[in-house]
């Protein structure tokens, strides 16, 4: 798994006290005279956000006046409800504009809430172009089959800067931090595979790729990424704007609209969590079952990940016992996104907890597609490329069981020929 798993999701929730006092204090007015009122008894609630749902994401809290949910694609129109243990409330959002409602929690805490389509501190990294046009980005593809550029950061080289799709914000390695000027202006709370850690934290970065220009890009330090990687960038950088992955060409174009080739590659939905990172629906069929979800698209793992309740060790290595047979057919999971079918997958599995599909495609896996990921509409375009045919790597599993089955082969040899020569042995 990628050290980048950055999980934004801070529930630093808010309600108000009481409507009048507030609007007389002049502390808040909401922009509707009137805002509508939902009752709630849980301090959570659930949101559908387009076509993703959340459940028991909000939690109704009393610090904030008003408190913000920002739409996860917010050019994109389309439907939000938050759905309380009482009752529930939907919007159809446009662009721009901004919702008021009012929850009600036990009959008398009323919590001022507003949805935004706009971007959440989208003005905090303001990007431009040095060029005209797409901006195009030449890239590396790693050993790990990770996508890697380069770039400046503040002003000095920093190189193998990976693309991870996975991430929810910008991470600098720890050992390249001394590469860089970067004034540390505080901590945050970095959840990613070294745990849960509070890290430092610089608000105010310039940051180039190619023609591309961030200004005040915040950045956090990571203390597990690899030895030669620099930085690691994800989708936010890229949130109001299409990115093309072209691993044939192995380069990065950024867009304002979709590129003409566009109708050569297939259409899905996609979700953005968090407004950022990409989730597809596809379907896993396991030991005859098939399972339909939402799963992570993500350019920072390098292989793809299964929950290992759905495929446990015992099934494991009979599924690699059967494939020393050729009779693993039938058995080894197998992958459809739309109309592809992949079955040859390499994967790991860890515990991935909660119920229905839980899987990360990773690298290994995306590199045989050229990519298309339309942030402002929600869509992801794939088309299959020359690596389509590119082997996979084996499994763990698969060097285990081989291993474990030539020793037993040898054992038996061993024993056969001792009894073999016992009983052939000349009597004296």
């Amino acid at each position: 798994m990628s050290p980048s798993r950055v999980i934004n999701r801070m529930l630093t929730i808010t309600c108000g006290f009481a409507i009048a006092l507030l609007l007389t204090s002049g502390q808040f007015a909401f922009a509707q005279s009137d805002p509508p009122v939902v009752r709630a008894s849980s301090k959570t609630a659930s949101i559908r956000d387009g076509k993703h749902f959340k459940k028991g994401y909000w939690a109704i809290m009393p610090e904030r006046k008003p408190d913000y949910y920002y739409a996860e694609i917010p050019e994109k129109a389309h439907t939000i409800s938050f759905i309380t243990d009482l009752d529930s409330i939907a919007f159809d959002v446009t662009y721009g504009k901004e919702y008021d409602f009012i929850i009600l929690l036990n009959g008398k805490d009323s919590c001022f809430t507003r949805i935004s389509a706009r971007y959440n501190n989208f003005n905090a990294s303001m990007r431009k172009t040095t060029g005209a046009g797409p901006d195009t980005i030449p890239f590396t593809l790693g050993d790990n089959h990770k996508v890697y550029v380069n770039a400046k950061l503040n002003d000095a080289e920093v190189t193998n800067i990976q693309l991870d799709l996975g991430a929810g914000g910008i991470l600098i390695n720890k050992t390249s931090v001394k590469k860089v000027k970067m004034n540390f202006n505080g901590q945050v709370t970095l959840t990613n595979s070294d745990g849960v850690n509070q890290v430092p934290f610089a608000s105010k970065n310039f940051l180039q790729i190619g023609n591309l220009v961030w200004d005040s890009v915040s950045i956090a330090v990571a203390n597990n990424m690899k030895d030669h990687e620099d930085l690691l960038i994800g989708n936010s950088l890229f949130k109001d704007k299409i990115l093309e992955v072209n691993y044939d060409k192995k380069i990065l174009v950024v867009h304002d609209t979709l590129p003409p080739q566009i109708t050569a590659y297939s259409r899905h939905d996609v979700i953005l969590d968090g407004g950022v990172i990409p989730y597809i629906t596809v379907n896993l069929t396991i030991r005859g079952k098939t399972q339909t979800g939402w799963v992570m698209f993500d350019t920072g793992a390098r292989t793809s990940i299964l929950n290992s309740t759905d495929v446990p060790i015992p099934y494991r290595i009979v599924n690699e016992l059967a494939a020393m047979i050729g009779l693993d057919g039938a058995m080894k999971p197998k992958l459809s996104i739309g109309n592809y079918r992949l079955s040859e997958f390499e994967y790991k599995t860890r515990n991935m907890g909660g119920e229905g599909l839980n899987m990360i495609l990773g690298s290994d896996l995306l590199k045989r597609f050229n990519l298309v990921l339309d942030n402002k509409n929600g869509y992801l375009y794939m088309q299959p490329n020359s690596l389509t045919k590119a082997p996979y790597r084996q499994r763990d599993e698969y060097y285990v069981v081989r291993m474990v089955t030539g020793l037993v082969i040898l054992l038996a040899g061993i024993v056969m020929y001792r009894k073999m020569r016992k009983k052939y042995r000349p009597q004296t």
